[in-house]
């Protein structure tokens, strides 16, 4: 399969990552937020461990997962470890009507997170990832603390649901390499776009 982006040790595949994922061999560690709560209740995503998780996790460890309580969190495997994204004034409501200021992200395999949390005001986020046309980007200090965690300098490291690429400009900024997928073409150019522009700040 033709990459749709490939530059400087980061490629992009445009497609399903279903289709995608058995075209790609190991990896060093996936860091990953797959959609969830976004109207696709009634999907597979919301109702049942996707057809992608297998395939997945065959292809390397660790594999971190973005989830949420008390909805899409109960519907994976039971993770090795469980790390949490602190994010006071979020903005987004619970099914009890109360702000949601924390995010479960499922660690599958081993990594080295001390402590096990990290604190980015939601407010902060939200500034930082204007001018990024997607519905939920994840800060890039996300990121990188994820991608510190879970890997080395020179790793190849996989986003199969890369959306605006933010886990791939973190992984280009801490020298590892990457690979994104994305099933979206106009995500797929914002990415390409961040990742062209981008000067390697360390």
């Amino acid at each position: 399969m033709t990459p749709y982006y490939d530059a400087d040790g980061i490629r992009i595949f445009c497609g399903d990552c279903r289709e995608v994922l058995p075209t790609l061999g190991k990896v060093d560690a996936v860091i990953t937020d797959p959609p969830y709560g976004v109207g696709f209740r009634s999907s597979e995503w919301d109702s049942e461990v996707p057809s992608w998780w297998l395939p997945l996790a065959r292809v390397a460890s660790p594999v971190v997962v973005f989830t949420t309580a008390p909805t899409t969190l109960w519907d994976y495997p039971r993770p090795d470890w469980i790390l949490c994204w602190v994010r006071h004034a979020a903005q987004s409501r619970t099914n009890y009507g109360a702000f949601n200021h924390w995010t479960p992200v499922l660690v599958y395999g081993s990594g080295t997170w001390n402590p096990d949390l990290i604190t980015i005001n939601g407010m902060t986020s939200g500034q930082a990832n204007k001018g990024i046309n997607h519905p939920s980007p994840k800060p890039e200090k996300l990121s990188r603390w994820l991608i510190s965690g879970s890997s080395s300098s020179g790793d190849l490291i996989l986003d199969p649901f890369m959306g605006s690429g933010t886990t791939l400009v973190a992984a280009k900024n801490l020298g590892r390499r990457a690979i994104g997928i994305e099933i979206e073409e106009r995500y797929c150019e914002i990415a390409a776009k961040r990742l062209a522009q981008r000067v390697l700040a360390l």
